[in-house]
């Protein structure tokens, strides 16, 4: 078997034929003339328009569904720089081809995933493309970090009961008061000689028989156990292993948070 599909990129619509581009025109040439000396079978040339940063590009699909049905041995692309618009999706696209045994053939760089020693060289970018996506991501939560140390980092998990976001804020609604009542009710019946399952018992009662429900369902015990447990309530805010407060409206006090 020898299918081959080459795949030509331009980065903006004003670099297709239809609009006076020759970026096309001069990609599908060289992969025709390649596919020619090396006695490929090109059965296709997708034309492939990504502009700006996305990242999903019709022509990619496509491909994929081709290899997906077994219909591709060979991808030829003019240059790795040409095809994908950051050495990260070259990484990702090349680590799927492998998987899929299909050879990455890029032409003017003169490089065949085949080869041993042209696969060390995919192999080097596909490690510069790693360490890249690591010192990115090293920034980003040393970013954060710093915005939790000087307390000017929102809110990005999952919002606790008792509160909803507005506009990129948190605020308290009707259900605060029911983490009230749990916190007072709870430090109630701590001072009475009951087990720990009679105590939730008693309290999963007590919430049912007034109509407090969590998220339109009856409490369980471990969702008392979650907002028992939850430090957001009296204001600090845990983020990588920094303990610091947070802005917003504290629903229960530290003493009672302390006694329960």
């Amino acid at each position: 078997m020898n299918k081959t599909i080459a795949v030509v990129r331009v980065s903006t619509i004003l670099q297709t034929e239809d609009n006076g581009g020759t970026s096309i025109q001069l990609q599908t040439e060289k992969l025709k003339q390649y596919s020619h000396l090396h006695d490929l079978d090109l059965k296709e040339t997708i034309v492939d328009v990504a502009s700006g940063g996305l990242e999903t590009r019709d022509g990619i699909e496509k491909l994929k569904e081709m290899i997906e049905r077994k219909e591709v041995d060979k991808v030829l692309i003019y240059n790795v720089s040409r095809a994908f618009r950051s050495i990260l999706h070259f990484a990702n696209f090349y680590e799927y081809l492998k998987k899929n045994n299909v050879e990455l053939i890029s032409v003017c760089e003169g490089l065949r995933s085949s080869r041993k020693e042209h696969q060390m060289i995919f192999g080097i970018m596909c490690s510069v493309a790693a360490f890249e996506k690591d010192t990115i991501n090293f920034r980003l939560h040393n970013g954060r970090k710093t915005k939790v140390r000087n307390n000017e980092r929102g809110f990005g998990g999952r919002i606790p009961f008792g509160y909803k976001r507005i506009d990129g804020d948190l605020v308290t609604d009707t259900n605060a008061e029911i983490v009230k009542y749990i916190f007072k009710k709870t430090n109630q019946l701590n001072k009475r000689n009951l087990t720990k399952t009679k105590k939730t018992q008693t309290l999963l009662r007590l919430l049912k028989d007034r109509g407090f429900t969590f998220n339109g369902k009856d409490f369980k015990n471990w969702n008392i156990k979650n907002i028992l447990t939850n430090p957001f309530y009296v204001g600090d805010l845990n983020y990588s292993g920094i303990q610091t407060t947070h802005k917003y409206e504290r629903i229960i006090s530290r003493r009672l948070f302390n006694q329960v």
